[in-house]
Formats: C-alpha cells, sequence, structure tokens
C-alpha cells in the first residue's frame, strides 16, 4: 500500500489505515490466535504468569483505546513491582481476542532501553513461546529489531521502561528512526501501535501528551496488598540516605562522619536482633572504582568480619542471580555491597530483607531514586521489617506527581528527560517529542536541545586545564585576545564548580551540553569543568565553548 500513495495523500492520513488480507492469511492468523490463547493458558498452569483482574482492567483500557485509530501511542504508568508484565500479558492476550483486531502474532513486539539480559530472560519466560524471539534488549535495537519490523504492517509494539536512553540521538530515537518509525504518517498508514511502561515517565508523558489525539495516557492502579513507596515512607520505613564512603583521593582520609552513618545501621540491625528477625540480608549500593573499596572498609571498621558475612554483587562476581542468594536464610547477618547492578526492572527475594541502602547522590535524580533499591522493595510480597535509606523528597514528589496523574506541572522533578523554567516541568529532548514524528501543528515548544537557527558552537573536551589554556593560546588567542581560561580551583569536597545563569554548582557534562550556546557571542568563550558521573570524581572534564 505505502508504494503508491502519494506524500499529499500521505500527509492527509489521520487514523490508522485498516490492512486488508486475502482469505488464507487470515486463517492462518485466527490459527496462530487460537495457538497464542492456548499459550497464555499453559503459562497460568505452570505458574510462570497470573494475570490479576487489576492488570486485566488495564488492558481492556489499552484495547480500547486503540478502538480509536486516530491513537498510535499509549503511555500506562504503573507503580514498581505493581505487574507490569502481567498487564503486557493481558494487553497481548485481550487484543488478540478481539475479533476486530485480526493480527500476525509474529507482529508483535516487546522491547526496551535497557540494556539487561537479566530483563530479557525475565520477560521472555513470562510470555507465550510464540512471542518470546522477539523480546529485545538495548543492544539488540539498532539491528536485529531494525530488520525484523522494517516494511511490516499492523504491529503492535511494547516498550518497557520507557525513561531509558529516551533522548534524542539514543538508543530508542536513533531506532525508531532508522526503522521508519519516527514518522505519524508511516504509523497511520502501516497501522503501528505503541504502548509504553513506565513507573517513572519523566519527560515522556509531557511530550507524548502534546500528540493531542494520536496518542493517551492510563495511571493504571495496582492491586490488592501492594506495598507502595509511599506506603513504606508512612510506615517509618525509609530514612534519609548519607555518605557511606567518605574517601578524600588527595588526603587519604575518610571523613569520620561516616562511621557515625554506618552506626544508624548497626542499630537497625540491634533492633532486629531484639526481635524475631534475624539474621538477614543488608543490600548496600556502593559508588564506583576505589569508593567500593573503601565503603567495604568503612563496614569492616563498624561490623565484626567474624560475625558479619561480607558478600560483592557486581557484573565480575559469582552470583550469577542475586535471588539464588537471597532466597536462602542466612546463618548471619549478612552485607551485599553492590555495584551498577539491581536498577529497574528487577524483581527481589524480600523474605530475608533487612536494611536496604542507595547510593548518597548529593544531586538526585529522582527517578533513579524512585527506580533503585526502595522500588525493588515494594510490591505484593514486601515482607513487613525491611528498611530503606533513599531521598525522602523523592519519594514525596512521586506521590505527588502520582495522585496529579502526572498532569500536575508545577513540582520540580529531576530527570535526565525533565526540564523545570520559571516554575514549569516539561519534557527535555525527550524521543516522544511530537516534533520529530512530523506533528508539526503541535502545542509543543522546541526543546533548547533540538534543531535550531542559532549557529551550533564548538565544544573542544579536555583532560586538564592546562590543556585547554594551551589550546587557547595556541588557536584562539590571535581572534579572542586575552589570556583565555582563568584557573579554577576545586571546593571543600574536591569537586571543581562551574557557573551558569548566575547558579554555581556541579554540572554534568549533559547539563553543560544543554547549556552550551548560554552567555556566548561572537569572539566570546565560555570554559566549563564537568563530570560524567556526578558521583565519580574522577570523570572530570574541561569544555572550552566557543563560535568558530
Amino acid at each position: 500500500m505505502s508504494d503508491h500513495i502519494s506524500e499529499q495523500v500521505k500527509e492527509s492520513i489521520n487514523k490508522r489505515v485498516r490492512i486488508n488480507y486475502e482469505l488464507e492469511e487470515q486463517l492462518v492468523m485466527i490459527e496462530n490466535a487460537l495457538i497464542l490463547k492456548s499459550q497464555f493458558r499453559l503459562l497460568k498452569l505452570t505458574n510462570k504468569v497470573n494475570i490479576f483482574d487489576n492488570q486485566e482492567i488495564i488492558a481492556s483500557m489499552v484495547v480500547a483505546k486503540f478502538k480509536n485509530r486516530k491513537c498510535i501511542n499509549i503511555m500506562v504508568i504503573a507503580l514498581t513491582q505493581s505487574g507490569k508484565t502481567g498487564s503486557m500479558c493481558a494487553t497481548i492476550k485481550q487484543y488478540m481476542e478481539d475479533s476486530g483486531n485480526l493480527m500476525s502474532t509474529d507482529n508483535i513486539y516487546i522491547i526496551t532501553g535497557l540494556s539487561s539480559c537479566e530483563w530479557k530472560e525475565q520477560t521472555k519466560e513470562r510470555m507465550p513461546a510464540s512471542i518470546q524471539s522477539r523480546v529485545y534488549h538495548r543492544c539488540e535495537l539498532p539491528e536485529t529489531f531494525v530488520n525484523e519490523i522494517k516494511n511490516k504492517t499492523n504491529v503492535l509494539i511494547i516498550m518497557d521502561e520507557i525513561q531509558v536512553a529516551a533522548k534524542k540521538g539514543q538508543t530508542i530515537y536513533n531506532t525508531f528512526e532508522k526503522a521508519g518509525l519516527l514518522d505519524k504518517s508511516y504509523l497511520y498508514e502501516n497501522d503501528i501501535k505503541i504502548v509504553e511502561y513506565t513507573a517513572t515517565p519523566d519527560g515522556t508523558v509531557y511530550d507524548l501528551m502534546k500528540w493531542n489525539d494520536a496518542s493517551d495516557k492510563i495511571i493504571a492502579e495496582p492491586g490488592e496488598g501492594y506495598t507502595s513507596s509511599y506506603d513504606l515512607y508512612e510506615k517509618k520505613r525509609v530514612k534519609q540516605y548519607k555518605d557511606l564512603c567518605g574517601y578524600n583521593k588527595e588526603t587519604d582520609e575518610v571523613n569520620h562522619s561516616v562511621y557515625d552513618n554506618i552506626k544508624e545501621i548497626q542499630e537497625d540491625i540491634n533492633n532486629y536482633n531484639k526481635s524475631v528477625y534475624k539474621p538477614l540480608y543488608h543490600i548496600i549500593r556502593t559508588k564506583t572504582g576505589l569508593a567500593h573499596k573503601k565503603t567495604i572498609e568503612n563496614f569492616k571498621k563498624i561490623f565484626d568480619v567474624d560475625s558479619y558475612n561480607f558478600i560483592n554483587y557486581d557484573r565480575t562476581s559469582d552470583i550469577v542471580d542475586i535471588n539464588n542468594v537471597l532466597i536462602k536464610k542466612p546463618e548471619k547477618h549478612t552485607f551485599i555491597f553492590i555495584k551498577e547492578m539491581l536498577r529497574c526492572a528487577k524483581t527481589l527475594k524480600k523474605e530475608f530483607l533487612g536494611v536496604l541502602y542507595d547510593r548518597y547522590n548529593k544531586f538526585p535524580d529522582d527517578a533513579g531514586v524512585i527506580q533503585g533499591l526502595v522500588g525493588r522493595d515494594t510490591g505484593y510480597d514486601n515482607n513487613g521489617i525491611s528498611i530503606t535509606y533513599t531521598n525522602v523528597e523523592s519519594i514525596e514528589k512521586y506521590h505527588k506527581l502520582w495522585l496529579k496523574e502526572f498532569n500536575d506541572n508545577t513540582i520540580n522533578w529531576k530527570s535526565k528527560t525533565t526540564k523545570y523554567t520559571n516554575g514549569i516541568l516539561s519534557g527535555r529532548n525527550t524521543f516522544n517529542n511530537p516534533d520529530y514524528f512530523g506533528f508539526s501543528d503541535s502545542e509543543s515548544d522546541s526543546d533548547s536541545d533540538s534543531d535550531s537557527s542559532e549557529p551550533e558552537p564548538i565544544i573542544k573536551k579536555f583532560s586538564s586545564q592546562e590543556e585547554a589554556k594551551s589550546f587557547y593560546v595556541n588557536n584562539l588567542k590571535a581572534t579572542m585576545k586575552g589570556r583565555g581560561p582563568n584557573k579554577v580551583k576545586p571546593n571543600c569536597n574536591g569537586y571543581y564548580e562551574a557557573t551558569i545563569r548566575s547558579k554555581k554548582g556541579i554540572y554534568t557534562c549533559d547539563e553543560i551540553f544543554t547549556e552550551r550556546r548560554q552567555g556566548l557571542s561572537e569572539n566570546k568563550f565560555r570554559f566549563y569543568p564537568c563530570y560524567k558521573d556526578i558521583n565519580d570524581k574522577s570523570s572530570l572534564e574541561w569544555h572550552l565553548v566557543y563560535y568558530a
């Protein structure tokens, strides 16, 4: 169909075109749908998937909204560990059972921007056999998924953890562009349907809601017996996290306040010892590099190594699945120090969990907090005794957003894809930006990060101030005059600060890129220290920004 439709006709299409099939094709689709239904029954009988009433309700809402053929994209916002996978299964099942939705099971995809083989395997084992080969995580999207889906018609794409890799230029955007999906006319013409799942939509929801009647949103209420992060907070089982490392690389010393912070955990464990809840597992998320080792050393100065077990869990450890450890009652209190593990999507066995301590961040990412250890402790199987140390304010803000169904744009929610300007929260450079899909009449304002008629400045990156100074003297001094970048000294914590819009602070490299034009004019430069990872001082870079 797409081969002979003119560009003018394509532009006039404002709803999904119904694809016509030969009788033989229809009969094959009907038989495959029956096989899929049988596979769902098998999953239920083997206890791999149980679809609950609230998930059936969410699924029926998705299917009903797609009856409106103007609708392309539906976002389902569900609390952490509230049963997103069951909801996805229910959606597929109900969609295929609807006699008005004739579709090949080969055209159902489940994808994520997460780079996680663990997510892939966990999702595949909960899906019918007919769909398992089309479950893809990040590294498979640009090639395998694109080659699979390209030129297909009548497709259902289910996207999990939509907040990950969601910015323009990142994997989701690049994949959609490569597959031709970043085009409303193509989506309408080829009957492409998208369902996005997330607990923390961040800026993606604010951009998607600008698609007008081409998009919709569902707030997925959890089922009975669910424990949310706010429930934990109300029950006084959430505490404010603090620094557990405190190591200063320049002085080779540890800030002694760290030991007091660790003693708070010791007090929690002593309280467990006074009750029937002992021993337990205590999960501590650490910083990377040398800070990981120093944190463990700090704990061993407070906790006797003969009375406690200490386990490392990172990408190099022998532990394949942390649940293989957590499912067994420990013989004595056991600390599990995790590094770059247990992010969003991982479900934990909770029976023997005690303290969960997320990595302290002076400038917390609200979405990262909700998806972190407090998110892993939510769900239908919370043990009633665990205690999580995290950023309390993030939980309070998330609860407000949830109650307002993510329609409140006055809350200063901090994430990689939101911006908060003049008291208004909005999406920042997300792949859901309607401009990218060709909704030229959308109500959206172009992001500061999107294409602009303004000239693009040059950003030179250096590993030291001396390198930047030398470059200036040799290449820019003749036209810009002056001595070049002034010497910047670190603050009392060893971090280098920059000033943007009169606000002095520690900035990430991404933030510097976003503000690259700020205060810049011809024959003028800006010089910024910034960090690839704001929690890792060794990731420092020096950016010299100027117009050619």
